[in-house]
């Protein structure tokens, strides 16, 4: 089995790199012997660095005032040096601070600043440490990129010009749309950049870069199996092409389909290959067996009639209460409904 997290570091020297793309600018913007070195998440932003902590900061705590953490040291220890590794590896300009939230939630997100947390669900639910790192990669990549206060900065652009705009008659009126259109291309192709991001800086920390693509397929595969009984339930559900089709069309985000066509078009084509990458650790399945059985199960008396007296029958513990503050969205996984939600809690001006 490989080493642990906190004893796999960056490589001394990185692969050459391979042939350029035909896209020259993007073969420039992902070159990953200058990772660190590049102009990831420069641009128009209404926000420095320290403002962007700052902010970040501040969601933090309205956060963490109604969520309950994992405490054990094994386990928040584990998480953070995963964590720590792949930043060491990426383009962040800023400090992570990286938390477990004891949900059996599936999900991983980032506020703005550099703020990460780690559904307890999400690290019972993954098959290995590779599968781990490449979905908080992808998180430490939305970070890098800035993503958030770049959208908020757009936003804010839009909402200043809608207001001339309504006083050019129907012209103007008729281009007021093309705002929210753009924060929607926006927000596709800022997941589209973080899965590549992410997958460099898995792949930097010397982790095989495939294992984000299995789990994205893997989770995707469960989300529709949860699509289909919901459909079979309710059979309205699925009986609206029109609709889907327009709600595509509008989409913030591409399907998760889209994505993995576009990490395995890219990861080969991007990252020069290695004789070998780190997919497991005894750290990792350490802490999962740790969790599995954190909460035992409970003896209770069966007061059924038929049954022997005073027989012991086990229950399992109920999940702890979601907290009210939700800034994942709903969806039990990762690969949805993450960022509408965070970018909501944002000012709409700095």
């Amino acid at each position: 089995m490989a080493q642990a997290a906190d004893n796999v570091s960056a490589p001394a020297s990185l692969p050459a790199a391979p042939a350029p793309h035909p896209e020259s600018d993007k073969s420039a913007k992902y070159d990953v012997t200058r990772i660190g070195q590049r102009d990831i998440g420069h641009g128009l932003n209404l926000y420095s660095l320290e403002k962007e902590h700052a902010l970040g900061e501040a969601m933090a705590s309205s956060f963490e005032a109604t969520t309950k953490f994992i405490v054990d040291p094994e386990v928040t220890g584990y998480v953070n040096r995963l964590g720590q590794k792949i930043v060491r590896n990426s383009d962040s300009e800023l400090p992570f601070t990286i938390k477990v939230i004891d949900s059996p939630s599936r999900r991983v997100f980032a506020l703005p600043g550099g703020f990460l947390y780690v559904d307890k669900g999400l690290i019972l639910e993954v098959d290995s440490e590779a599968e781990l790192a490449g979905l908080m990669a992808h998180e430490i990549a939305h970070v890098a990129a800035r993503h958030a206060t770049r959208f908020v900065t757009r936003r804010n652009a839009w909402n200043m010009l809608s207001i001339p705009l309504a006083c050019l008659g129907p012209i103007g009126l008729a281009a007021r749309p093309i705002g929210p259109l753009s924060l929607k291309k926006f927000t596709r192709d800022a997941e589209m950049e973080a899965d590549l991001l992410g997958v460099e800086y898995q792949w930097a920390a010397g982790y095989d870069p495939q294992a984000f693509v299995e789990v994205l397929e893997r989770l995707h595969g469960k989300d529709m199996q949860l699509r289909q009984r919901i459909a079979k339930a309710v059979p309205v559900t699925a009986k609206a092409p029109l609709h889907d089709q327009i709600a595509h069309a509008f989409a913030s985000y591409p399907t998760t389909e889209e994505r993995i066509q576009r990490l395995q078009d890219e990861i080969s084509t991007l990252l020069p290959a290695r004789d070998d990458y780190v997919l497991d650790s005894s750290d990792f399945e350490d802490v999962k067996s740790k969790l599995i059985w954190a909460d035992p199960p409970i003896l209770r008396r069966h007061h059924a009639t038929d049954a022997p007296a005073n027989a012991p029958v086990l229950h399992r513990r109920p999940p702890d209460r979601e907290p009210q503050t939700n800034l994942a969205g709903n969806s039990p996984f990762v690969t949805k409904g993450r960022a509408p939600s965070v970018f909501s809690y944002l000012p709409l001006f700095p």
